[in-house]
């Protein structure tokens, strides 16, 4: 029989560790590249319902298009002035905006992918200023037209209303403009003649699609923007919220800015402002982190668990006085590994606690009873069982805690060194003779 006192010295045996530990970075590479194809495959398909069902909508509007007269100058090839009248359009912001939107959000699958995406009812109601006061005396506005930039004007489902007065305006695809943001969109022509008329009131209820959130930009002087929605785990960036509510009903959250977020004018020309996004506000419906990124920060910790749990194994072999076959640490390191590759196949058919659950059994059984078969004690059998049951909490409670995760993790480590350290004061190391 193989003395453990010959062939077991601990500088030995911690060298064998460490370098068993790296080499067990080579499945590790491997399952990390598994785990982002995946995920490259999951954020296409997102993509792809986006671009079917409907993209991130950015509301831009309301907001008058005034075409007027204008000259071009220019010279011909002898320095003679050519003048060319030309038309352009001014565009003129409302001096109240007012914006109600309710997001209903839904799931959509596609094969064992699930995404979120939200069916959206939008209000916009203001009024503009008398169109006399702002505009230049040398411009003659004809056919003013009243536009609302939209993002993915595919996804609009139903327009229910789209009034400026009294009066129903009849709508068409597109703005005409060349300004970022209000491009795309809806657009019509208002017939009555508001030159000499007071303040210009509208009002519009419409309905669409899309997913992952809503932007909305602060057109107006005054802004007062509500949104709603009973998903529960909003994300809002941009100018954030006045007040919120978040509750198990969803959330609901309201703005009260001013023009003063933003770096353009009431009114300009077509073409002026080459980016009119300042200040806007957003809400994302956040998924969190999603279990490929979950298993992704769940593999940033492998290599400590898994001399961690070589280490327990070490000591399992010294106090017991049983030696432990090499291969018998490849065999267990070996199928540490597989802990992650678990996890990811079944997180994508279950939820992330049930695979964790799963994943967790499947490493932790399998290697309680081999280390009892190793050493011919239940103990150590034992032992093993809520040592890896110990350290998968650990890791789980890393991969919950997304804010304190770099902390917590941190310190449930050292907990678990501390933990070792008592363990093995009394161990004593055997010198080959």
């Amino acid at each position: 029989m193989i003395s453990l006192r010959d062939n077991n010295s601990l500088v030995k045996k911690i060298g064998f560790l460490f370098i068993l530990a790296i080499l067990l970075q080579i499945p590790m590479f491997f399952i990390n590249r598994i785990i982002d194809e995946r995920d490259y495959s999951y954020r296409n398909m997102v993509e792809e319902i986006g671009n079917e069902w409907g993209k991130k909508q950015t509301i831009a509007g309301e907001f008058l298009i005034i075409p007027y007269s204008d000259k071009e100058v220019s010279y011909d090839d002898s320095g003679k002035k050519l003048e060319k009248t030309i038309v352009k359009d001014w565009i003129v912001l409302p001096d109240k905006l007012n914006i109600k939107v309710d997001l209903k959000d839904e799931v959509r699958e596609r094969g064992i992918y699930k995404t979120i995406v939200y069916n959206g009812d939008v209000i916009l109601e203001g009024e503009f200023p008398k169109l006399k006061d702002i505009l230049p005396a040398n411009m003659y506005p004809y056919n003013i037209g009243i536009g609302l930039g939209i993002t993915d004007t595919k996804s609009i489902m139903k327009v229910e209303k789209f009034q400026v007065g009294e009066e129903d305006i009849y709508l068409a695809s597109g703005t005409g403009l060349k300004q970022w943001n209000l491009s795309t969109g809806i657009s019509g022509t208002i017939e009555k003649n508001y030159l000499e008329e007071g303040k210009i009131t509208f009002s519009i209820k419409l309905n669409l699609r899309g997913n992952g959130g809503i932007n909305i930009l602060p057109f107006g002087k005054e802004n007062h923007f509500e949104v709603s929605s009973p998903w529960k785990s909003p994300k809002f960036y941009g100018i954030l919220p006045s007040t919120k509510v978040i509750d198990e009903n969803g959330f609901r959250a309201k703005w009260d800015i001013s023009s003063f977020v933003r770096n353009y004018k009431q009114d300009f020309a077509d073409g002026f402002y080459s980016d009119i996004s300042e200040g806007k506000i957003g809400v994302d419906l956040y998924e969190g982190i999603t279990h490929y990124r979950q298993v992704m920060k769940a593999v940033k910790y492998s290599m400590l668990f898994i001399m961690l749990s070589l280490f327990v194994v070490y000591i399992f072999e010294v106090t017991s006085k049983r030696f432990t076959h090499y291969v018998q640490y490849g065999v267990v390191g070996f199928s540490l590994t597989m802990f992650y590759l678990v996890l990811l196949s079944m997180s994508e058919y279950f939820s992330f606690e049930l695979a964790y659950i799963i994943a967790t059994l499947m490493v932790v059984i399998p290697n309680s009873l081999y280390i009892k078969a190793v050493t011919k004690n239940n103990n150590y059998g034992i032992g093993m069982f809520v040592f890896l049951s110990g350290i998968y909490a650990v890791l789980y409670s890393i991969l919950k805690m997304e804010q304190y995760a770099l902390m917590t993790g941190t310190l449930l480590i050292m907990i678990v060194l501390y933990v070792m350290m008592y363990i093995t004061r009394n161990i004593e190391t055997f010198r080959e003779e």
